[in-house]
């Protein structure tokens, strides 16, 4: 439901300045709550038009304390027992990925990971790992050839993603990654 997406978003947009706050660019994001509704495919009154990204979502469910439990029981003792059990639970988002399809003029189509972030909490917890192969996944039940992203030279994630079998293409094949900002565009745009 809308109120449920929303609250998502919400949560995912102040992941996203956490993940920016570890990599010493806290300057960083720029977007809005409109901006990943409208970019991210949640627009209601758009829903023609394609999402320009992917987000996947780590969700935690928790149970409610037995007293909280036993007041919701109450409260909904008439409601099926699946919507019962799904009220018995609390989720907060522990981490997200954000990817969109590119394209390889050598491989063909092409999926990459613009960000993937798991809470500091729940390190070490196999959830980055249960991610990551959900991204992979996907990619191929896609038809992709390969899946591409970039790491800061200094990130410990590196190692995570050696031990996923990545390859650091700055290594292997000398490849470097350029940008123009918003500004350069103008700048070029106008002669």
């Amino acid at each position: 439901n809308w109120f449920k997406s929303h609250k998502i978003i919400i949560s995912l947009l102040c992941q996203l300045q956490e993940l920016a706050d570890f990599e010493q660019m806290s300057d960083g994001p720029q977007l809005t709550v409109e901006d990943l509704v409208r970019d991210g495919g949640f627009h209601e009154e758009q829903p023609q038009k394609a999402p320009v990204f992917h987000s996947f979502v780590l969700e935690l469910m928790e149970p409610v304390n037995a007293a909280e439990a036993n007041n919701e029981e109450t409260r909904t003792s008439s409601s099926t027992s699946s919507n019962l059990s799904t009220r018995h639970n609390k989720s907060h988002l522990i981490g997200y990925a954000i990817c969109f399809y590119s394209y390889s003029t050598w491989q063909g189509k092409s999926f990459f990971l613009e960000d993937l972030y798991v809470k500091p909490a729940y390190r070490k917890g196999g959830y980055g790992k249960l991610l990551f192969r959900t991204l992979v996944k996907h990619a191929r039940e896609n038809d992709c050839a390969r899946f591409d992203f970039h790491v800061l030279a200094w990130n410990p994630a590196k190692e995570f993603y050696h031990a996923m079998g990545a390859q650091n293409l700055t290594e292997a094949e000398q490849w470097e990654f350029f940008r123009l900002t918003r500004e350069q565009m103008d700048k070029l745009c106008e002669n």
